[in-house]
């Protein structure tokens, strides 16, 4: 009992840390400003492979941007790609709007994402100052390209983001956990100096996307994003969350599509950002093994001892938990205001399913040990290190 109540009052110490992060999200997309006037010409790089389930809605929102002066570069693998169609048609519709769709063909050496935004940023003429990259599984809010390029106006700040929140489009349980699941990981963003880029949602200066040689980081990788994260970082620069520039994703997922992009990130994370990983497993492990073997210890010893600090102490790591969930949500619905009444109908799966959670990551924690491989759009990948990569099929 000695060591349970240890790592019990450990974890609680864990969840207190871990409200403060809460609080401090909520206080920074309350007091988050962005002020407009540096516009530079943009250009959004647009990856796309498939029809989305909002596709429509994806691409009504690129060409509707709230900024002066952009263009939009989408690039695919195929012209047989159903997306190449289905861009030309919504071209047509914004003739006022530069926008090209690209072929790339297939990647030999690199992740098919990674290779096409090489293409795309290849393909710019020098007048282009700001690269903005958007994942085709978001619908962006019309100030989202402004709101994306301001800060880059600092030249500390190397690097912009945004991030994703999965809109269920249906409440099976795959698909809120999913969104409790990817919403977890939001919280780490904020207004520090440690954030990640985000690939569905990030934008960098021409200048500083030569001075930093991304295109070198991104040589074998699979992972855009990462090797971004890490060419800044090196830089001595820093990356700038930006709340307004939090996106939806909307959908619904199965159970096994569920652990197939959740066990993909964990893989992705162990090879690009190893002592992440690591950090993951000890205390996602440390939280599985008190909560709930302590949760069935904790009724043991109230039936058969009558003590209940076992049951107070588990009770209290939930509620922490519960805390900091409330927090999260609260801060989203202050920037994801046309989705609020969605958000609002599931708040309680998102208040009370962090233990689920919990597990689904220790799930992906010990898949993620048995392989390097990944799926990823119809494409089977070897992840050898951040900077070699095996194309399987």
């Amino acid at each position: 009992m000695i060591i349970f109540y240890i790592f019990a009052v450990l974890l609680i110490i864990q969840s207190l840390i871990s409200l403060q992060q809460g609080f401090d999200y909520l206080a920074y997309f309350r007091k988050f400003k962005n002020n407009s006037g540096f516009t530079p010409l943009a250009a959004i790089i647009a990856p796309c492979k498939g029809l989305e389930d909002s596709m429509n809605e994806y691409l009504k929102s690129l060409f509707e941007q709230d900024y002066p002066n952009y263009q939009i570069v989408f690039v695919v693998e195929s012209a047989t790609d159903p997306a190449f169609t289905e861009i030309n048609t919504w071209q047509a519709k914004y003739p006022n709007i530069k926008a090209q769709c690209l072929v790339a063909g297939q990647s030999k050496t690199c992740g098919q994402k990674v290779h096409n935004l090489q293409v795309a940023v290849s393909s710019l003429n020098d007048e282009v100052e700001v690269f903005a990259f958007v994942d085709s599984d978001v619908c962006l809010p019309s100030h989202w390209l402004s709101a994306l390029v301001t800060p880059l106006a600092d030249k500390e700040v190397g690097a912009t983001t945004g991030y994703r929140w999965f809109i269920p489009s249906t409440g099976n349980l795959a698909s809120l956990l999913r969104s409790v699941w990817n919403g977890s990981i939001a919280t780490s963003l904020g207004g520090h100096r440690n954030n990640f880029a985000w690939g569905g949602s990030m934008a960098i200066l021409r200048e500083t996307f030569k001075l930093i040689d991304v295109k070198k980081y991104w040589q074998g990788t699979v992972s855009d994003d990462y090797a971004l994260t890490k060419a800044v970082k090196n830089a001595k620069l820093y990356i700038k969350f930006v709340p307004v520039c939090l996106v939806p994703s909307l959908g619904s997922c199965s159970l096994a599509q569920l652990l197939e992009f959740t066990t993909r990130q964990i893989i992705i994370t162990k090879v690009y950002s190893p002592k992440l990983w690591w950090l993951l497993l000890v205390s996602n492990a440390m939280f599985n093994i008190v909560f709930f073997l302590g949760l069935f210890l904790s009724f043991y010893q109230l039936l058969v001892n009558y003590n209940y600090w076992p049951l107070l102490l588990i009770l209290s790591i939930y509620i922490l938990g519960v805390w900091k969930s409330y927090l999260r949500i609260k801060a989203v619905k202050l920037v994801l205001s046309d989705y609020k009444e969605v958000i609002s109908l599931y708040r309680l799966s998102y208040y009370l399913l962090s233990p689920l959670v919990a597990l689904i990551f220790f799930y992906n924690l010990i898949m993620s040990l048995r392989t390097n491989q990944i799926a990823w759009r119809g494409v089977i990948y070897e992840l050898k290190s951040d900077n070699s990569t095996e194309i399987i099929n």
